[in-house]
């Protein structure tokens, strides 16, 4: 019967045995003072040493000497046959630290048997996520604009500072981590708000603008953008809610355009004062010129019926003054007429410039520098082709000048227009307010292009324009 139990005790110890070794998990049994006594395979592999070496060892030599100062190894809870389970930070042979979770028991024969299992990767991941969410909250508690995160009940999960500000302010409450967050809003809101929260729950993203009314008769523009919190996978566990503040933006933004709209009033009134001063002066032309022209020619035609006689002279001298009525018609639709569409620039101004200096009338010899390839389109073509329709009329009309000069070039995709004369000259201060030169101001600015004006009593004047290329190919 002894010799069964025997049998029966060493058979039991073997199966102890056998466990022990195959296990898994790391297993050691030490003494209540931390010597070791036994130690398995997996327990030396992962610290990376003997068996015959651990069990020369204490388990304080496997332990990191700043983990066991902060929590040490609690002996005396054991002795008293509580189990202990807790995380350790310890160390492998060659330096390198090794997480361990241990669960820690008191045997019948007052041994302490130590399960543990490596938990360092999880620990680096840990590690790595809890920097990662610290960052994110850096980001969250300090950026300007306003986050709320929600579940997909709609109850709010986190918040930032911003987003308390902006529910103080806007919607009158002190939001709350757990409370529904469409009962913030008013409730003609709401459904809106709910529709556009449960497409995103669907996996949409939503971007949208909305105003909130001030005193003053002024409001707050917000900029919403909505999108879903899954973790890469096909579920939807909430929504975040991001707000940024675009009330400076949309100010500056309706008083930029009311600037434009201004300016472009400018150019309107500009444009129909122009035309106004041409009404005005074809109606001159008409009546000063041409209409003296005609009512020369009634009387000669007059004089012949009256006297019923063929007078050749009378004919001949009629035909003349015909012919000058007609030349005059001629030479002012030639000012107003608009050039084809596609029209050679060089030709045109060259054409004008030949038709002046034989014109006697004309007391100021033109010359022109035109160059024969442009790389402009044609609306800047007849926009420089007005540009110097305009300046060669104010040379004609005012400077008294005896020669005047046109040139025409480019250079690093710019156009350069130069028009100079040697008349009797003026100030550009006061000149800069008349119609003629605003006219040239309006039609280069169009194209971000400048103006510059070197002019001064008795030293004639020069107009300088740049015009960039790139303004209207880009």
């Amino acid at each position: 019967m002894l010799t069964q139990k025997r049998m029966d005790a060493g058979n039991c110890d073997e199966n102890y045995h056998s466990l022990f070794e195959q296990a898994t998990d790391a297993i050691m049994v030490t003494d209540f003072t931390g010597n070791f006594k036994d130690v398995n395979a997996s327990l030396c592999a992962l610290f990376g040493y003997a068996k015959e070496e651990l069990l020369q060892l204490n388990v304080h030599a496997l332990l990191d000497p700043e983990h066991i100062r902060s929590k040490p190894l609690r002996f005396d809870v054991l002795a008293k046959g509580d189990d202990i389970l807790n995380e350790r930070q310890m160390v492998h042979r060659n330096g390198t630290t090794i997480y361990v979770e241990a669960n820690a028991k008191k045997l019948s024969d007052n041994r302490v048997l130590v399960i543990a299992r490596d938990i360092t990767e999880r620990k680096k991941v840990e590690m790595i996520l809890k920097k990662s969410e610290a960052n994110l909250h850096t980001i969250f508690d300090t950026t300007d604009t306003i986050y709320v995160l929600l579940d997909n009940h709609l109850r709010v999960m986190s918040y930032n500072p911003r987003a308390h500000a902006f529910a103080i302010n806007e919607l009158k409450h002190c939001i709350e981590i757990s409370e529904y967050f469409l009962d913030y809003f008013p409730e003609d809101k709401r459904p809106v708000l709910l529709n556009y929260m449960e497409q995103v729950l669907t996996g949409k993203h939503l971007n949208y603008e909305v105003s909130y009314p001030q005193p003053g008769n002024v409001f707050n523009w917000y900029h919403v953008r909505m999108f879903p919190i899954s973790k890469g996978d096909n579920n939807i566990y909430g929504l975040m809610v991001a707000v940024s503040d675009i009330t400076v933006k949309r100010k500056l933004e309706k008083e930029l355009l009311a600037q434009k709209v201004e300016e472009q009033k400018n150019i309107i009134r500009a444009v129909l004062k122009g035309q106004e001063v041409e009404r005005n002066k074809i109606g001159q032309e008409l009546h000063d010129n041409v209409n003296q022209i005609l009512s020369t020619l009634r009387l000669y035609l007059g004089v012949m019926e009256k006297n019923r006689t063929f007078d050749h002279e009378a004919i001949i001298r009629s035909k003349e003054i015909l012919d000058t009525a007609i030349n005059e018609i001629r030479s002012l639709c030639r000012e107003q007429v608009t050039p084809p569409r596609k029209f050679d620039l060089k030709e045109l101004i060259e054409t004008l410039v030949c038709y002046l200096n034989e014109n006697p009338q004309q007391h100021t010899k033109f010359y022109a520098m035109i160059s024969c390839h442009l790389s402009i389109d044609e609306d800047l073509k007849l926009n420089i082709y007005r540009i110097v329709q305009e300046q060669v009329n104010n040379i004609l009309k005012y400077a008294c000048a005896s020669k005047a000069s046109i040139s025409i070039g480019e250079e690093n995709n710019t156009v350069l227009i130069t028009i100079q004369d040697d008349g009797k000259g003026f100030d550009p201060l006061l000149k800069r307010k008349g119609v003629g030169i605003s006219n040239i101001f309006n039609r280069v600015e169009s194209y971000n292009g400048a103006v510059t004006i070197e002019s001064s009593p008795g030293k004639g004047c020069a107009i300088d324009i740049t015009v960039p290329i790139v303004s209207f190919y880009s």
